[in-house]
Order: structure tokens, then sequence, then C-alpha cells
């Protein structure tokens, strides 16, 4: 069976990350790391699973945005 896994990083995997027990703490690492995260109401850094894969070197990149050159078709 397969599992899926959830899409947030849950607490322990942020403090394993950053090192910290004290979610502020862990806000200023991942602020000084540049990383994109969310803090919820009660002062917790939220990090979705795939981003932290990334920044960790081991995720898929985003697929890249291919636009028409639309520029092209115009008469030279």
């Amino acid at each position: 069976m397969l599992t899926i896994p959830p899409f947030l990083l849950s607490p322990e995997e942020v403090q394993e990350i950053t090192g910290f027990k004290l979610p502020r703490l862990q806000v200023d690492y991942l602020q000084r790391k540049g990383w994109r995260f969310e803090v919820n109401a009660i002062g917790r850094p939220i990090v979705a699973r795939k981003y932290a894969e990334r920044m960790l070197g081991c995720g898929d990149e985003p697929a890249q945005v291919v636009r028409p050159n639309f520029g092209a078709l115009r008469a030279v």
C-alpha cells in the first residue's frame, strides 16, 4: 500500500532541520537561510514538505513555464 507523506513538515522535522526547539529560534534560522515559510497562530513556522525537499537538494526541480514568443509572429 502506498503511503503519502503529509503536505507539511511536522514540528519535530522543523526542529531537526533548524536545530532549535523554540519556535522563535526556528523562525530566525529559517529567515537567515532564506527559506519560505508561514508562521501559524501559535508562532510555529510552517514549511511545505516539497519545498523543504528542494531546499535540501533531494526534491524535484519545479517545472519551467514555457511561453510562446508572439514577437516572432510579427512581420519583420
